[in-house]
């Protein structure tokens, strides 16, 4: 009927996941960077910058 999954196997699934969900988020961005290099594109960093005198 139904399969038992240990919690320790679904941390372990878990993990699996979100490492190769990682790997394929980082081979997007690499690969927008690539297009948008070549394609002479200025993309923003995304990072949020600090003015200091704002603080």
């Amino acid at each position: 009927m139904f399969k038992y999954t240990s919690l320790k196997e679904q941390l372990v699934e878990e993990r699996k996941k979100s490492t190769l969900l990682k790997e394929q988020t980082d081979k997007n961005a690499s690969d927008i960077d690539y297009i948008a290099m070549m394609s002479d594109i200025e993309l923003e960093t995304g990072g949020t910058e600090v003015d200091e005198n704002e603080q």
